[in-house]
């Protein structure tokens, strides 16, 4: 990552930490005071987004140093390990809002008469705070895109998953100021799941980002006939391919003509080596490996 992209990702961060202040302050204080179990859980889910960007600025610090003695391949899994806590954040974000209102639906449940349905300024506070997120989710789509940063494209993800959820908020408001108290609590755990179902899906994938996961068989293919096309190269004896963050490492072992001098069978391998990293720009480095050709 250059500086000048490094610059414009902590900027676009930053915004959102603030942006995401703003949102925690504004739906839990209106919340609570209006009393909407929604926009709570909306409120709650903003903290857990403050936490977030807090996490992305001191990991970023990490991610983004050069190799050095001890980390020869570089720092960019510290992002990967990121990715990771994010999803658990997520995940105890979900348990936390699907807890509070659980108890709340059983006090409506043993107090019938003491319920008391959120106020309207609510809604208009839910729709304000849709249409903040739905602005910062775009913003970061674009950055992600634009950077292809891994963390950038997580956060957006949980933005989009914000304004969906902030929708939600905004109906169940919108439907509780018809008398319909419950579909305030509704939405609320239709907010937990949304927030779930990100967790679960960001905890895969950046599983397959600190495992050193292969990435898809297409992608694979693509790289074996490249390999196989170059002049020279008889066979290919094996082929691997992990994912490192965004990037790519490829160690390969390709057969030559047992007849060729070790000068040639060392261009043959130099040609390789950079094919495989011109054609496919993901690619850190290709590691070729000679064989010579099994006479069967």
């Amino acid at each position: 990552m250059t500086h000048e992209s490094q610059r414009e990702v902590i900027v676009a961060i930053r915004l959102g930490l603030f942006i995401n202040i703003f949102l925690a302050i504004l739906k839990l204080s209106f919340g609570f005071w209006g009393h909407a179990q929604a926009l709570i859980s909306d409120g709650l889910n903003s903290a857990s987004d403050i936490l977030i960007s807090l996490m992305i600025l001191v990991v970023l610090k990490h991610a983004t140093k050069k190799p050095d003695y001890d980390h020869p391949y570089g720092h960019e899994k510290y992002e990967g390990l990121a990715y990771f806590v994010l999803g658990i954040v997520f995940l105890l974000t979900s348990g936390l809002i699907v807890f509070d209102t659980v108890v709340a639906i059983i006090d409506h449940i043993a107090n019938p008469g003491a319920v008391e349905g959120p106020h309207i300024f609510t809604v208009f506070v839910s729709i304000i705070a849709l249409i903040v997120k739905f602005v910062l989710f775009r913003y970061y789509r674009y950055i992600g895109k634009k950077y292809n940063h891994p963390t950038i494209h997580a956060d957006a993800k949980n933005h989009m998953l914000d304004v969906y959820a902030t929708s939600f908020s905004v109906a169940g408001l919108t439907i509780a100021q018809f008398g319909l108290v419950y579909f305030d609590d509704i939405a609320a755990l239709i907010i937990a799941f949304f927030i779930l179902r990100l967790a679960v899906q960001i905890i895969i994938e950046s599983t397959s980002f600190l495992t050193d996961q292969a990435p898809s068989k297409d992608e694979i293919k693509a790289i074996y006939s490249v390999i196989l096309s170059i002049e020279g190269v008889i066979q290919v004896d094996d082929l691997k391919v992990r994912k490192h963050m965004t990037q790519r490492y490829v160690d390969v072992e390709i057969a030559v003509r047992s007849s060729h001098t070790l000068e040639h069978a060392h261009k043959i391998a130099e040609t390789v080596h950079h094919q495989v990293e011109d054609v496919f720009p993901d690619v850190i480095h290709c590691m070729v490996h000679v064989n010579p050709e099994k006479n069967i």
